[in-house]
């Protein structure tokens, strides 16, 4: 059994108290413009136990009367055809503000091919917060290059949290 059922499973039973909890990823590629920073589809959830989570508008809005702190993941994982990447940076936005980043940067080093950028931190979050994830890549060239955010499994490009704390 996969370790994502059983925390789902563990989780709506009630064996764990850590609600609301999600997780979503991303289930087929996406090819993305060259230096745009763009918001990343997630476009399936692994778990949703309170229906946080909106694969619609690919965010996460904590429902009302579930302030407290939460802890918070997400990793973007992807490439350019040809090595061409020079710069990648996945973002997190809190109510549309940046509010954390990781970024790779060959630049100084060559190219690369492949990146996988992510990030796990803590939040206070209040009621009606809402999170969302972007990606930034910048191949050699302006325009020149496309990327694209991969999906080789439900764990490469994710973006998953739970309430730790009131």
């Amino acid at each position: 059994m996969a370790i994502t059922k059983i925390i789902a499973d563990s989780i709506t039973s009630g064996a764990v108290a850590n609600t609301p909890a999600f997780m979503a990823y991303l289930d087929d590629d996406v090819t993305i413009s060259d230096a745009v920073t763009t918001l990343v589809p997630f476009n399936q959830k692994e778990f949703d136990t309170d229906n946080a989570f909106n694969t619609t508008n690919k965010r996460f809005t904590v429902p009302t009367g579930k302030a407290g702190k939460y802890f918070i993941h997400y990793n973007v994982t992807g490439g350019t055809s040809p090595s061409r990447l020079q710069f990648v940076q996945a973002i997190l936005k809190k109510n549309g503000t940046q509010i954390a980043n990781n970024t790779t940067d060959t630049r100084n080093a060559g190219f690369g091919f492949f990146f996988s950028v992510g990030q796990q931190l803590h939040l206070d979050l209040a009621a009606d917060d809402y999170l969302e994830v972007f990606i930034h890549i910048d191949p050699e060239g302006s325009g020149s290059y496309p990327a694209t955010i991969e999906a080789f499994n439900i764990n490469t490009t994710v973006f998953g949290g739970h309430k730790i704390l009131t």
